[in-house]
């Protein structure tokens, strides 16, 4: 425990820097300013007379900044004063062409000799100031700075005061054993959710962006009205600031009505080569009709790239889909969820850069808010079966479950039986909302290439990645396929809209089995699909796709057995 608390400490320490210039940019780079053109439009004009102005370039390694310096002589109220403060901020930077649009007027009424108009502050009238425009892009680029290192910083912080210290007592051989009881938040059977981390953490980021925005978005509004129309694209940020709020309400909404709901596993821990499953009670009243969506994940968690490209993501190693039973509690509706889990998976592992984990989703859609939460969960090599849940049916051998697979399987393509085998047609369009993120992403990634630099590197490299994703996504939506298994050959068609792009003729007898292969995956949140191609060996050792585009392991092997059985083919 207080080998826990020591790197608790060392967390903050190492938090406080990102804080420091989170919130430096904030109180001292965003504040100050909008605090100072709010009380600017109270200054009272008089005209300048320029002596000196100059615009002074700052060259290091990778950048040029700019920085305006001027002189001007004014009168107010009979008095002589001199001024030397240009705009807002006298601070150097490259953030559009405020620079090259402020200093052109002055060095023209410079050169003629001609005045200009200054904001004197009726207060103190020795304070002027030039141009007393609000630089929504440098507020924004200090925005995003504050958001992201005080995100950080603070998040650290939030962790440190929030989170409750490891209480367990396990020793070095105890651990070595029952890696799980390391743990405190697996040092007993009973799992929580992510759900109220999740919840505060989103209303955490919910007041820090609208605290930066709304003043920005405040002072853009005025700009806009007075005739900078790019200033509005500053008010799409308070727009996706309460987009966030609204998200960080029903979450708390969904809290307040489910309560905690934590898992109780059974075996615990989950067993690699055995079973994976446990139980839950919402509160809820049981209602017959609702259906609880259970998924069960192996995810490989890593980074890719480096510096400030640097991400978190997360592969799907293993994944099972599945219906959980459910039944009359004292205090709503109980949930029971089991799986059959392969040998052979990795154990659940210490985060770190790399590590794998295991992850419940459990899902059931409702008027309102829905019920949907997340548990990380211990699955070792234990090759335990459930005690208490013996006689739940696995949950993705549950009636609804199979029942979806059938419904998505006549969805997804059209068969037809033919003497000694089958026909299979899959139309254009089938996976339209997939395909069609992937054509916009595409287009996103290529615009933004060309708008950068068509001919540079990396900016190249980014728009043939867009152009590839645009491209494949096109074909893939716009392409049908037909295939045909009998008992003398495969042949294979494929069209886009409509026009024919040739047949292609395998002999039956080349082919020695059909067996399913990873095509490709798509992530929504912590939600992820793995899809599966059905293909054909032949003995040449060739490939030939028979069906693609399937999502999920379970719905592949069930094509696969069907296929295998109309066709006679092994799998």
């Amino acid at each position: 425990m207080l080998q826990k608390l020591k790197e608790r400490w060392v967390l903050f320490l190492f938090g406080a820097p990102f804080a420091a210039v989170g919130l430096g940019f904030l109180f001292w780079g965003i504040v100050p300013q909008f605090a100072e053109w709010t009380a600017m439009k109270r200054w009272e004009p008089v005209q300048a007379r320029i002596l000196s102005a100059e615009m002074k370039h700052h060259r290091s390694d990778d950048s040029t900044t700019y920085s305006l310096h001027a002189t001007y002589r004014y009168q107010y109220q009979g008095q002589n004063y001199t001024g030397n403060r240009v705009g807002i901020s006298s601070s150097s930077d490259n953030v559009g062409d405020y620079h090259r649009r402020v200093i052109g007027p002055l060095e023209r009424a410079e050169r003629n000799g001609s005045t200009v108009t200054a904001w004197v502050n009726p207060k103190q009238p020795d304070q002027a100031v030039l141009n007393r425009e609000l630089r929504l892009s440098l507020l924004l680029f200090k925005g995003v700075f504050a958001l992201v290192f005080g995100g950080v910083g603070l998040g650290m912080w939030a962790y440190v005061f929030i989170a409750r210290p490891d209480k367990t007592n396990v020793t070095e051989s105890e651990a070595q054993q029952q890696p799980w009881l390391s743990r405190n938040d697996w040092a007993s059977a009973t799992i929580k959710s992510d759900g109220k981390t999740g919840m505060w953490a989103l209303w955490a980021f919910a007041a820090f962006w609208n605290l930066i925005s709304l003043p920005a978005a405040i002072g853009a509004v005025g700009e806009a009205l007075e005739g900078n129309h790019v200033a509005w694209v500053a008010v799409l940020f308070p727009l996706v600031g309460a987009g966030i709020a609204f998200w960080a309400i029903k979450l708390t909404l969904a809290w307040r009505r489910f309560g905690p709901a934590s898992v109780t596993l059974d075996p615990y821990p989950g067993s690699i080569g055995g079973q994976v499953g446990g139980a839950l009670e919402v509160a809820l009243p049981y209602q017959p009709d609702n259906s609880f969506a259970v998924t069960l994940q192996c995810l490989h968690s890593y980074y890719t790239g480096s510096g400030k490209n640097r991400k978190r993501r997360e592969s799907v190693v293993w994944q099972s889909e599945g219906i959980a039973q459910t039944a009359r509690a004292a205090h709503g509706t109980r949930v029971e969820w089991l799986f059959d889990v392969d040998e052979g998976l990795p154990a659940s592992e210490p985060p770190g850069n790399r590590y794998h984990l295991w992850r419940v989703n459990i899902k059931c859609e409702l008027p309102g808010a829905d019920f949907d939460r997340n548990y990380e969960i211990p699955v070792f090599a234990t090759a335990e079966k459930a005690q208490q849940l013996g006689d739940v049916t696995t949950s993705n051998q549950h009636p609804e479950m199979a029942q979806q697979r059938e419904q998505l399987l006549e969805e997804l393509f059209d068969v037809r039986q033919v003497p000694g085998g089958v026909i299979l047609h899959y139309p254009a369009f089938r996976n339209w909302s997939t395909m069609l993120v992937l054509i916009v992403a595409g287009a996103i990634c290529a615009g933004i290439g060309l708008w950068l630099d068509p001919y540079g590197f990396p900016e190249c490299i980014f728009t043939i990645a867009g152009l590839l994703m645009f491209f494949g996504g096109l074909y893939s939506l716009c392409s049908s396929l037909d295939v045909r298994i009998d008992r003398t050959e495969l042949i294979t068609r494929r069209r886009i809209l409509g026009v024919g792009l040739g047949n292609k003729h395998t002999p039956r007898s080349e082919i020695t089995k059909l067996f399913i292969d990873e095509s490709y995956s798509s992530s929504t949140g912590n939600k992820h699909t793995t899809y599966y191609k059905i293909k054909a060996r032949l003995r040449s050792g060739d490939k030939k796709t028979i069906s693609h585009s399937l999502p999920g392991r379970e719905l592949a092997q069930e094509a696969l057995e069907s296929l295998s059985l109309l066709t006679g083919v092994p799998c």
